[in-house]
């Protein structure tokens, strides 16, 4: 690959110290700050689930132990190297170049992969999840750490405590367990509120979404929420075809998020057999965004919104005003308006935006 010192590139480095990613991060920050540069890192990780003293606990680990990734000029990395903070170049002795760099977009393909690492959570807090009856759970923290159960619904249960319903060789034992964090291991295959689960999750995606467009990890609880959906409703048969097509859009959407690009493919697929059945403007609009920003298209080129279309405006007798717009509506309208207003990152724009998907007709 030809490289000059003015080209920027994604150049593999060492980093040696303590607390890998916190100090690699502080010491970008303060170049940048220093030489007015602005060196992109990334310093993928992962979670991991300890056990220590009868405790687990949840720690973070380098994906790529002490291999970062750094992008910038050689010019740039060459006095980034030079300073005493850890970092040095990984040599490349097959190139001519010397020095290891990698493509816009390698890199676009290698933080896919690092993402779907990033966001395997092992389990999950009961503040983050909502259990249904039937989850066949397993308690890691809390009073009885091991226990494997049935969820039961319990009126009087608060944040924390669960119930349980367990087999054993003489009968049942309900056990209401004080709790912290659980293992999901079976989703009942009693679920009867997709569609309630549908709508309540659509502003959780939204939100995830935001952070996916601007390239940053989600929130621990926004996380657990968009694995347990698409956990849970990948296996869902819906009879009603449209609210099936809706699903599959919202999966495709929450697994690209995720990284889960087997699981987005699977549920792209699933959505192409049914889009056929969406009627709705509202929500073939909303499904048209959440595809454009996955797939890192521009928002400028999706249709106008049902309401500031010529058609809408022409269907208006004269005098008549427009019905106000309902909550998921207005919804819809605000992310328009935001990813407008929020043109893609530089990076991703650089590589080059990957084939559109074909939009929900």
């Amino acid at each position: 690959m030809p490289a000059t010192s003015d080209t920027p590139h994604w150049f593999v480095l060492n980093h040696i110290g303590t607390s890998l990613r916190d100090m690699a991060r502080k010491a970008i920050d303060r170049f940048n700050s220093w030489q007015s540069t602005d060196l992109e890192l990334f310093a993928p990780t992962y979670v991991v689930r300890e056990e220590k003293d009868g405790a687990y606990r949840m720690r973070t680990v380098n994906l790529t132990f002490h291999y970062v990734f750094v992008r910038g000029t050689l010019s740039q990395l060459r006095l980034l190297c030079a300073q005493d903070n850890g970092f040095s170049f990984l040599l490349d002795r097959t190139s001519a170049f010397r020095y290891a760099i990698i493509s816009d977009r390698e890199m676009m393909n290698f933080k896919n992969i690092a993402r779907a690492y990033h966001n395997c959570l092992p389990y999950f807090t009961l503040d983050d999840i909502d259990l249904e009856e039937g989850d066949l759970v397993e308690v890691i923290n809390g009073a009885f750490p091991g226990l494997i159960g049935r969820y039961m619904p319990h009126h009087r249960s608060t944040s924390g405590d669960i119930v349980l319903h367990v087999y054993n060789n003489v009968g049942t034992i309900a056990f209401n367990v004080k709790a912290t964090d659980v293992r999901v291991l079976e989703f009942s295959n009693k679920t009867t509120r997709a569609n309630d689960q549908i709508d309540a999750f659509t502003p959780h995606l939204l939100k995830a979404l935001r952070h996916y467009h601007a390239e940053e990890p989600l929130p621990s609880p926004l996380l657990a929420k968009l694995s347990i959906f698409c956990s849970r409703m990948e296996t869902a048969r819906l009879n009603n075809r449209k609210l099936n097509a809706k699903l599959q859009a919202l999966l495709y959407t929450a697994s690209t998020i995720l990284g889960n690009r087997p699981s987005a493919h699977a549920a792209r697929e699933r959505y192409d057999h049914v889009k056929a059945s969406l009627t709705n403007p509202w929500t073939i609009a909303l499904i048209s965004l959440l595809f454009s920003i996955a797939d890192n298209n521009p928002v400028s080129s999706l249709p106008p919104l049902p309401s500031q279309s010529p058609d809408a405006a022409a269907g208006l007798s004269q005098g008549e005003s427009k019905a106000p717009l309902s909550k998921s509506q207005q919804q819809i309208a605000a992310e328009y308006a935001y990813y407008l207003a929020s043109p893609l990152p530089e990076t991703a724009s650089a590589a080059g935006n990957p084939p559109k998907n074909s939009l929900p007709k």
